[in-house]
């Protein structure tokens, strides 16, 4: 029992050894990933030192066009900034000019939320599709646009519909 007891003893805390260092290895990858993640996102405007460069236009517009939403996030784009934030399952993104002039409003849901008119147009020529996402582009002085991504079991489609009128924008084979 003795002559047993010493090498079960060391089969143990090699076996513990191992698990702990292939346990630690793993949470460093997941660190690692989480901050390249981290890293690719806008940054966000959302501290006192960044707020102060936002033009009180902007957040005045938005206050008084979006007076419901009181938990949206300011980013910094390459032409002005953007506020971001959910409603009833609908990501809006706001965009305003460095002025603080609105430049557009994107809108993204999924199919039900979409008009029934514009959905029928679209499902009676591309019958075979399913539709992934739509994307609703309000502009000042210019007709709503929707951008409808669509799949099917060869491809995606990507379809422009713009006052009753349906473009193929994108395709592409999928592997």
């Amino acid at each position: 029992m003795k002559r047993l007891f010493f090498p079960l003893m060391m089969a143990g805390a090699l076996f513990l050894m191992h698990v702990v260092i292939h346990a630690q290895t793993a949470v460093k990858k997941q660190e690692l990933t989480d901050v390249v993640a981290f890293q690719k996102a806008s940054p966000l405007v959302n501290s006192m030192t960044t707020f102060r460069n936002l033009p009180i236009k902007a957040v005045r517009s938005f206050k008084t066009t979006w007076q419901h939403v009181d938990n949206e996030s300011w980013y910094e784009v390459p032409d002005g900034y953007r506020a971001r934030f959910n409603n009833n399952g609908v990501l809006y993104l706001v965009t305003y000019n460095k002025k603080g002039n609105w430049l557009h409003t994107l809108r993204q849901y999924e199919e039900f939320r979409l008009d029934r008119d514009i959905r029928s147009a679209v499902k009676s020529i591309y019958f075979d599709y399913n539709i992934i996402l739509v994307e609703e582009i309000e502009q000042a002085m210019k007709p709503l646009v929707y951008v409808i991504h669509m799949e099917d079991k060869t491809r995606f489609l990507n379809i422009r519909v713009c006052n009753g009128e349906l473009e193929e924008m994108a395709e592409i084979n999928k592997l």
